[in-house]
């Protein structure tokens, strides 16, 4: 959602209207998921996508109506049908497209809610070495917000992360973000395991919905039976996922990235 929400924020900038097209309802098997958000301007360009195909074609040219008149609308699709098969449609699900109008010049909670919604799902990388530095590259492929955190300033720079949104320097053990929602992930990739406690004393602290932290079972379950010790809850613990990353036979640090990578993208859609 991070370029659809960029994208919103430029054509409010310019005081351009444009609509946005989400998958409300769905049943059956669809090339989305449903909440899969598409930004489509007055010209038909667009950022985002709903699955493509005749569908999405469909509901550019509605979305191009409701920008026009100026009125919300609802499109019903139907890719089980006969009919469809015969048009490209055949992934077999059906439901409602919500288009939504928006003037470009809106300064209301609707508007503001809207943003909001969009910027969910924020990851925070605890870390700047090797792997965090791939994991926020896959990361602004997938239009997942980043923040990095690291305590060291050589490692910690917009030009080692150009693509995160936020890169903060700070020892581990004073961070004291808050504000994270269940729909926010942490990954702990320090260069130790000092720093991984300390990042994983603050995570726990959240509510981040994920947080995953690197290393082998030996290293986390010394590192567990000191935190209860020091008053951590062991439930809390357990909810942890470590070592982190499917289990690919990862080597790499690209390789790695892509099992951490994949891990949370089954978290987001509710697979873990």
């Amino acid at each position: 959602m991070k370029r659809i929400s960029k994208a919103v924020r430029e054509m409010c900038s310019s005081h351009q209207p444009f609509a946005l097209v989400e998958i409300a309802e769905g049943t059956g098997s669809m090339p989305r998921h449903q909440g899969a958000t598409m930004l489509v301007r007055a010209d038909g360009s667009i950022e985002g996508t709903v699955g493509g195909g005749l569908m999405e074609a469909a509901a550019i040219d509605r979305a191009r109506q409701v920008i026009a008149e100026g009125k919300d609308a609802r499109l019903p699709f139907d890719m089980s049908s006969k009919d469809a098969a015969n048009s490209d449609l055949i992934c077999g699900g059906k439901g409602v497209l919500s288009i939504r109008y928006y003037s470009g010049t809106e300064e209301d909670a609707a508007l503001t809610e809207m943003l909001e919604a969009l910027d969910r799902g924020r990851l925070y990388i605890c870390g700047g070495g090797h792997v965090s530095l791939q994991i926020a590259r896959m990361a602004d492929l997938l239009e997942i917000p980043v923040t990095v955190i690291e305590d060291r300033a050589e490692y910690a720079s917009d030009d080692r992360f150009p693509t995160a949104e936020k890169v903060i320097v700070r020892d581990f053990w004073e961070l004291n973000i808050d504000g994270l929602q269940k729909q926010d992930m942490v990954v702990i990739v320090t260069r130790g395991h000092l720093g991984d406690r300390a990042a994983l004393t603050w995570a726990l602290q959240t509510d981040a919905g994920y947080i995953g932290m690197i290393g082998s079972r030996q290293k986390r379950d010394l590192m567990y039976e000191k935190m209860i010790e020091d008053g951590a809850e062991k439930e809390k613990l357990e909810q942890v996922h470590s070592p982190i990353g499917l289990s690919i036979g990862a080597q790499t640090p690209a390789e790695i990235a892509v099992s951490i990578v994949a891990e949370l993208i089954a978290f987001r859609y509710g697979k873990l």
